[in-house]
This record gives structure tokens, C-alpha cells and sequence, in this order.
């Protein structure tokens, strides 16, 4: 998740460093504290911590099965808040779990009614919500912060993947990839009226709710992570099947431009000032540099193998982290100059599978 420095929002990737009291307390070559990664590899079920700036070995943790997607907890940032995506949909393997960095130890386990399969989440700080996506109940969580506990629940269309919040903190949007839509959410609207406060954009030609994502459909619409820009009324979002990086206008409620990429798109990242995406080619070994004001790609981060999935920024550093799929079978971190575009790290992740999510957090 990110941080939104106007709202103070966790989002998918942070942006702003956070302390951690975990570890000896290594400096890097600057004097600063290590940088810290907590990558989820859904198909060994474990999560990696990576030193970036340091040789030790990754670390192992192991905090239920299918881990899929972390974030800092926003109360406390000693924290680490992990969806459990229960990925063969059985009734007991969904979860978000709440981790304790510093005893390393699970602190809370919020289940949800029926085999669900948790994703994307982001932190609503307007309200101190966390808004949560589920494929598999077509719903979108809305828990209690602090508690964790569920306060209600939003109708999402078919199979929602990632949400996100405008830098206003009014709208919630939502992707669906089987139905190619995307939900809407009013948040200013107290009574959340079906007419007003709820509705949806139509991106492209639904998949269908059987359509298998490796089946070739040129036309088919399969719209995945989403991100606000800094005008409140626009988002982004990468559509994989298409091969493009959508510009959806809320209040006209349509698409407004599509920016060609030279593979499919999974998830993405923007910078602080939300002006550069970063995009990973999940079909290949790429990642997509955007430019948003002109809407076209300026460059391509190479080499990354196999199949760059995730990826979070560290800005201070200059550094984009990448997670990678590998075919299921392997994981694997990559560490990029943002400056250059240049590898400058890999951590192969011996015996992990499937690489996925990344939250970051500076060592004290």
C-alpha cells in the first residue's frame, strides 16, 4: 500500500519511511537504517524479509496460507496487516491477519463469512476505515481500523481486485476483473443511496465469470490494480488483457484515455507526486515507466525475471522493488535504480513461489 501525504492514507506501497523496532539496528552506507522488505509468496505461503541494504540471508515467516498483499497498520507501524487470499477457496483459509513485527508474533485474525478471498485493501484515515476487497463474496469490506472489526459491507460487481481513495478522501473506487467495471463509492454520501452515492464505470467487454485469464480475447477488458492521480477526479488502472493503462474520469464517469504498454499489466506503482507510473509486464521481464502528464511510456526497466508482478518505491533512496511471479513456481526480488533504470540487486528467494506483495519500513 501507499502513503498519501495529503490524507495521511496507507495505500499498496509506502512512500514515506517508517520506523520498525525489529532487528540489531544495522545503519546503511549513509548512516540511515536499514530498508526493510516483507514480500508474500502466495504459493509457498510464507513471507520474505529482505535487507535491502545489508548480506544477510532473507528471513522466513510463516503466517498462513496464501499471504497475498501487506501493509504497515496504520495505528501503529510496528505492524504489519496481511491478507490471507485463499486461493483453493476453502471455508476456513481467509483472513486478515495483524502481525507484530517486534515479538513476531500473529496478534489478530479477522475471518469473514464464507470461503472469501481477501486482496487489495487501503486505509481510509477521513474515517479510519480499512476498505478491503473480496473475489470470491463480490464485496468490499469495510473494517474498523483500530478494532479491525467489520462495520459494513459494499456491493462489488464480479471478482474485485484492488480499491483505492481519492486524495480528497471522497471516492472509493473499486476494480472488477470479471466484469470489466469499475465500482464507485460516494463516501461524502452518508446513506451511500444506490442512486447517488454507488456506481459503476464500464471499462471494456467483460470476461465473463468463466473466462480463463490465459485464453487469448484481444476485446475482453481485464482491469486489475488502480491508483488516484493527483486530481481527485481521475484514477489509473492497468488493464491486462488489453495491454493498456486506462485514464478513468469519475464525474464524467468514462474512460478518457488509453495508454498503450508493450505487455500485460498487473500491478502498478506511482511516485509521490502521482506524475510517473511504474507498471510490471506480468507476461514478460519488464516493467513500464509512464510519464501521466503525456500519457506514453518513456522507458522500460529490463532483465527482471521472471514475470514482475508487484512493485513498491522507495523514494528517499531512489529504489523501485520488484516482486516477481515466476510462473508460480519461484519468487524473486529485484531491486532498480529510479534514477538510471538499472538492477542494482537480485534476491532469488530460494524455495519460495509466486512473489507478490511488498511493504517497506526502515530498521531502526
Amino acid at each position: 500500500m501507499r502513503y498519501n501525504p495529503a490524507m495521511g492514507t496507507v495505500k499498496k506501497s509506502i512512500l514515506l519511511p517508517l520506523l520498525l523496532l525489529l532487528g540489531t539496528g544495522r545503519l546503511a552506507a549513509d548512516g540511515k537504517p536499514h530498508l526493510l522488505a516483507y514480500v508474500q509468496n502466495i504459493m509457498s505461503h510464507s513471507v520474505s524479509v529482505i535487507d535491502l541494504d545489508g548480506d544477510r540471508e532473507p528471513r522466513r515467516l510463516e503466517l498462513g496460507r496464501y499471504p497475498l498483499y501487506s501493509a504497515l497498520y496504520p495505528p501503529d507501524p510496528e505492524k504489519l496487516l496481511v491478507t490471507l487470499h485463499n486461493y483453493k477457496r476453502s471455508g476456513d483459509d481467509d483472513a486478515l491477519v495483524l502481525y507484530d513485527l517486534r515479538s513476531e508474533r500473529v496478534l489478530k485474525r479477522v475471518s469473514f463469512p464464507g470461503p472469501g478471498m481477501p486482496s487489495g485493501f487501503a486505509h481510509d484515515a477521513k474515517r479510519n476505515r480499512i476498505y478491503l476487497a473480496d473475489e470470491n463474496r463480490h464485496r468490499v469490506d469495510a473494517l474498523d481500523a483500530i478494532s479491525l472489526e467489520p462495520v459494513f459491507e459494499f456491493p462489488a460487481g464480479l471478482i474485485p481486485v484492488h480499491v483505492d481513495i481519492s486524495p480528497d478522501g471522497r471516492w472509493l473506487a473499486v476494480t472488477n476483473r470479471k466484469s470489466a467495471d469499475l465500482y464507485v463509492y460516494d463516501l461524502d454520501d452518508p446513506g451511500r443511496d444506490a442512486k447517488t452515492g454507488i456506481f459503476t464505470i464500464h471499462l471494456g467487454k467483460s470476461p465473463g465469470a468463466a473466462w480463463d485469464p490465459g485464453v487469448p480475447g484481444e476485446e475482453i477488458s481485464h482491469p486489475l490494480d488502480i491508483h488516484f492521480a493527483a486530481e481527485a477526479n481521475l484514477c489509473y488502472v492497468s488493464d491486462m488483457q488489453a495491454r493498456q493503462l486506462l485514464v478513468v474520469d469519475i464525474l464524467k464517469r468514462e474512460v478518457a484515455g488509453r495508454i498503450p504498454l508493450n505487455g500485460s499489466p498487473f500491478d502498478f506503482a506511482l511516485d509521490r507526486d502521482r506524475t510517473r507510473a511504474y507498471v510490471c509486464l506480468v507476461d514478460g521481464e519488464a516493467v513500464a515507466v509512464v510519464d501521466l502528464a503525456a500519457r506514453k511510456v518513456t522507458a522500460e526497466i529490463t532483465g527482471l525475471r521472471l514475470n514482475p508482478i508487484h512493485c513498491a518505491l522507495d523514494e528517499e533512496g531512489g529504489r523501485l522493488v520488484v516482486s516477481c511471479w515466476g510462473g508460480a513456481k519461484e519468487g524473486g526480488v529485484y531491486v532498480v535504480d529510479t534514477r538510471t533504470l538499472k538492477v542494482l540487486r537480485h534476491f532469488p528467494l530460494k524455495g519460495e513461489a509466486a512473489s507478490i506483495g511488498i511493504a517497506l519500513a526502515r530498521q531502526p
